[in-house]
Order: C-alpha cells, then sequence, then structure tokens
C-alpha cells in the first residue's frame, strides 16, 4: 500500500514538474525574437502567471512604443530566483525596483503559490498550479493579458496592482494559463497567458 502511494505521489510531483516546464519553454519561445535582455534575477517579484484582470479603458505603452489597451492585475508579491527581460514591458535595463512602492512582474516556474481564484489562500490545497489551454476556437486570444516584465504598485496585503496590456496577438491564437485552476471561464477573463500557437492554428 505504502509503495502504491509512493508512486502515485511520484508521478503526480512528475506531471506537475513536465507542465511547469512545457509553460516555461513556451513562455522562452515566445519571448525569443525580444530576448536582448533576457536575464535571471533574484528578490521579490509579482507573480501573475494564474491572474486574470480586467480592462481600464485606458492604453499603454512599452518598450516597443506600441500602444495596447490597459487591463489591471492583482498579482501575489513572491520572493527568490525570477525570470525577466530587462528590454521588454518598461523595463529600463534592469530589474532592481524602481522604488520601494513597486516591484516588477516576471515569472518563475512553480507547482504550488497563492492565487487569484482561491483568492491568494496560503492553504496548501489551494495553492496548487494548473496549466490548462485556451483553444483558438474560442477567439479569445486578442483579450489575453502579458504583465511579463511591467512594472506593478505594491499593495498593503501583499498582492501587486499590475498594469499591463492586452490585446497583442489575434483572437485566433490559443492560448496556455494558470488562471482559474482548471476552470476554463477564466480563458474569457482577460488572463495573463502565453501564446503557444500560431495565427491560423486549429
Amino acid at each position: 500500500m505504502l509503495l502504491l502511494l509512493a508512486r502515485q505521489l511520484a508521478f503526480w510531483v512528475i506531471n506537475k514538474m513536465i507542465k511547469t516546464l512545457l509553460f516555461l519553454s513556451a513562455m522562452l519561445a515566445s519571448t525569443a525574437s525580444f530576448a536582448q535582455g533576457l536575464t535571471i534575477c533574484n528578490g521579490e517579484f509579482a507573480l501573475c502567471a494564474a491572474s486574470t484582470c480586467k480592462p481600464t479603458g485606458k492604453t499603454i505603452t512599452g518598450n516597443n512604443g506600441v500602444a495596447y489597451p490597459e487591463v489591471v492585475c492583482r498579482c501575489p508579491i513572491l520572493n527568490g530566483k525570477n525570470i525577466a527581460d530587462t528590454a521588454m514591458g518598461n523595463m529600463k535595463g534592469t530589474c532592481a525596483p524602481t522604488d520601494s512602492e513597486h516591484v516588477w512582474s516576471t515569472f518563475w516556474p512553480k507547482m504550488v503559490y497563492p492565487q487569484e481564484a482561491s483568492n491568494f489562500s496560503n492553504k496548501p490545497k489551494d495553492m496548487n498550479v494548473v496549466i490548462q489551454a485556451c483553444p483558438s476556437s474560442i477567439q479569445q486570444g486578442a483579450r489575453a493579458s502579458n504583465c511579463f516584465s511591467w512594472n506593478c504598485k505594491r499593495g498593503a496585503d501583499g498582492i501587486a496592482i499590475c498594469r499591463c496590456p492586452s490585446g497583442q496577438v489575434p483572437a485566433n491564437t490559443a492560448f496556455l494559463t494558470e488562471a482559474g485552476q482548471g476552470d476554463p471561464k477564466a480563458c474569457y477573463k482577460h488572463p495573463v497567458s502565453l501564446p503557444y500557437k500560431p495565427e491560423g492554428a486549429k
């Protein structure tokens, strides 16, 4: 019985690791052509990978000089190693914080962390990462959000308020997201995500 449980636990851990590595690989692939400043930082960062966002009705412009529809997202602030591209978003060549009231939204593969879907609960059962694919058939690509390497305002509750762009890819782009903990409704809520198929893919 113990051997069976050990095997099941090992399978669960390996499965989570594979999914997380796939998510990281997709992120790196999607930024490959812009990765002049791709670097590993260390310290506090906002992890928005499991967050959904709300349109503000404004536009936001980053280092590429292009204005996109702006969304606002709530993301947990974590501490440790994280991946950034200091040439993307609105970073200016460094992942050092701009001041004590701000933190960068970057990424690090994690299997467990507080998520918006469970109101940022710290209970182990509420923090498991679930990566889901939102297919091109639902036509939500243009509503997906990108918070990678954008500056965020610290909240008093340890949650960062991040203003990020959406609408960077066509509507018929499929994408991966950790938002919603597997609930497909999150695909329609401007989730922070990564495109993983080219335009026109099924």
